[in-house]
């Protein structure tokens, strides 16, 4: 909407209004000025005659004559005179009448700042004193101006009121000479701003004949011609409006229609460039003919061309030892518009990989092909993979056959003659009685050592058959109290030719629990075993506990020589002993914690140590009371697979 311009009447009274204000103005300040300049020519006449009685006599400068009780008095005291200054050339005070007053009112500013004072009290003046043509100082001299400053400021206040009449006079004048002479004008404006049916005739006799009548006349002339010619634009419009919607209402429908239709076009070519572009596998376009119009950067990183180089080259170049059966491109071209087979796909420069290609086809609304996409995804990989976890399957059984026939072949050959010996050193010890102490000794020998060899034969197998899954265990409810308490009943003896304390006991409201019984005696055999093994004073003790609603804690307790906390990172290693060497101090392979934290594991169990070096180790093994044996066999089984993975790979 446009900003509606002033009106003349106003803008021509706001003129006026401003020349009333600069008269007004002009008034003020002429007249102000000129009553200030006649009190102040007063102030000035008053001092001037100061001035010339100390011109005329100039021993007042000299500081020796005072000016109180002068003539200089007696004339300040006829002219309202309020201090008088003397001061000579060098600025030096040489005589004065009221010097404080004069100070206060900082007389000494006067040169630069001759007026009344700021307080309306003093008029200051200063005027040179001029003797035989040469300035011998100056006189400061200060009257008193209350009532001149009063009476001015009378002065000036009817000033004021005087002009601010000639202003509103001005402005009141302005605006009824502007409202009479702009009345024709205002009517005429105020009929054309009706209705056109309220304006069809001006009343032209109204209007007197001069050049606003005149312009009325005119304007009503043209007025009646409008009228005329508006009811034939209005029969028009009417009929071209009804004719105007009939068409918008068409074309809003096809026009929403198509928006619809764009809307849809573009987001399926966005959606399609995105899966083209960023699809994990290579995608081609190619025409009818079999160019290459357009390619995925997967697609450029298999072949081993940019995309500059591969567009506009035939995908025949592409394939070309994988149709041999095909006499012509043509042919070739049909079968790779739909093909989905592994192919030898040529990179560049030369190399062939093998490819899972599928192709599809687009249609125009004729049946006719526009271009045919192209997916390609590259198994070379894949497939050496697979050759290279064919020959390891091969090689990982011939090996497992290999080895499940040494330790076959080593136990029979092993065991059977050592089975020979450890019966016979008993009937020779009994032979020889006590006749050749020092032949027993050697016997005595050789039996320990062929129980070591038999308990590491043992143990080497034992390690085997739970590496390779043929163990098999079998649960059943397992009294743990009686089992370990046998157990300890046979390390007693042991125990005590060290002089260690073997105690038990059991703590556990039940002490039954779901395990493979074999298994569950090689931990305990083995914890004990090593328990009384490693200490060598002090006790051993085994103690049963609840632990929580569904488990049992066993503690296997000694005060032996303990662990460092680097070795118990590795504890459970095959063949692993902290004290390693050949000046080793104690005998072993060490496979028994090995073998124990593998039994643990089928027992579905769990293990924890704690040790201090030269204080002792507790073993705690947390068994179930029960088994979900169907989960187990399961993760068992899934468990069997990952090993055979790992050893096939």
């Amino acid at each position: 909407m446009l900003k509606k311009p002033p009106k003349l009447q106003l803008q021509l009274t706001l003129e006026f209004s401003l020349f009333f204000i600069v008269v007004a103005v002009l008034i003020y300040t002429h007249f102000t000025s000129k009553f200030e300049e006649d009190a102040l020519e007063k102030f000035r006449y008053k001092a001037q005659i100061v001035a010339n009685y100390l011109t005329q006599n100039p021993e007042f400068f000299n500081s020796k004559l005072p000016l109180n009780g002068s003539r200089v008095s007696d004339l300040m005291e006829w002219n309202d005179a309020a201090y008088v200054v003397l001061e000579d050339n060098s600025g030096k005070i040489v005589n004065a009448i009221n010097i404080d007053q004069a100070e206060n009112q900082l007389y000494i500013k006067t040169q630069n700042d001759e007026g009344i004072s700021f307080d309306d009290m003093i008029y200051k003046v200063a005027f040179p004193v001029i003797v035989n043509g040469s300035i011998i100082g100056k006189v400061y001299v200060g009257f008193v101006s209350l009532d001149v400053t009063h009476e001015l400021n009378n002065k000036f206040l009817l000033t004021a009121l005087f002009s601010l009449f000639v202003l509103l006079a001005g402005i009141v004048f302005t605006y009824f000479l502007s409202s009479v002479s702009f009345r024709p004008i205002t009517r005429l404006i105020s009929i054309l701003d009706k209705p056109v049916t309220e304006k069809t005739h001006l009343n032209i006799k109204s209007f007197k004949y001069d050049e606003i009548g005149i312009l009325a006349r005119k304007i009503d002339t043209i007025l009646t011609d409008l009228d005329r010619s508006s009811g034939e634009v209005d029969h028009l419009n009417k009929q071209f409006g009804n004719a105007l919607r009939e068409k918008i209402n068409e074309l809003d429908i096809e026009i929403s229609q198509r928006k619809k239709a764009e809307v849809f076009l573009r987001k399926s070519e966005e959606q399609f460039k995105m899966l083209f572009d960023n699809a994990p596998i290579g995608m081609v376009i190619f025409s009818e003919r079999g160019i290459i119009t357009k390619v995925n950067s997967a697609f450029c990183k298999t072949v081993d061309y940019t995309e500059e180089e591969i567009l506009g080259l035939s995908v025949l170049r592409l394939f070309e030892d994988s149709f041999e059966k095909f006499q012509s491109s043509t042919s070739i071209l049909n079968e790779l518009k739909s093909i989905h087979k592994e192919c030898v796909l040529v990179k560049n420069g030369g190399t062939r990989i093998n490819c899972i290609v599928k192709s599809v086809t687009i249609f125009d609304d004729d049946g006719k092909p526009i271009h045919s996409t192209m997916q390609i995804l590259d198994i070379s990989e894949i497939k050496q993979t697979q050759t290279e976890l064919q020959n390891a399957l091969e090689k990982a059984r011939e090996s497992d056959r290999l080895k499940s026939a040494f330790l076959a072949q080593m136990s029979h050959e092993i065991r059977t003659p050592l089975n020979v010996i450890l019966v016979s050193i008993p009937l020779l010890a009994d032979e020889i009685g006590s006749k050749d102490p020092e032949l027993q000794d050697i016997l005595y020998s050789v039996g320990s050592a062929g129980k070591r060899l038999h308990r590491t034969i043992d143990m080497i197998l034992s390690m085997s058959a739970i590496q390779s899954g043929n163990y098999k265990p079998e649960y059943e409810k397992v009294t743990l109290e009686k089992e370990i308490k046998s157990l300890s009943e046979e390390f007693r003896s042991l125990a005590e030719e060290k002089n260690l304390e073997l105690k038990f006991e059991n703590l556990s409201a039940s002490s039954n629990v779901f395990a493979d019984k074999y298994t569950v005696t090689q931990i305990f055999q083995n914890l004990i075993g090593n328990a009384i093994k490693y200490t060598h004073s002090g006790y051993v003790k085994i103690s049963l506990e609840d632990y929580k609603s569904d488990k049992l804690v066993v503690k296997v307790e000694d005060t032996g020589i303990g662990m460092s906390e680097k070795y118990l990172k590795k504890i459970f290693s095959p063949f692993s002993q902290e004290d390693a060497g050949q000046k080793r101090k104690y005998e072993g392979n060490g496979l028994g914690l090995a073998l124990v934290k593998k039994y643990v594991e089928v027992n579905r169990a769990e293990i924890t140590v704690t040790s201090e070096k030269n204080k002792g180790s507790v073993f705690s093994i947390i068994f179930n009371k029960a088994l979900d044996l169907k989960s187990f066999e399961d993760n068992a089984r899934i468990l069997d697979e990952i090993v055979s993975a790992k050893k096939i790979a």
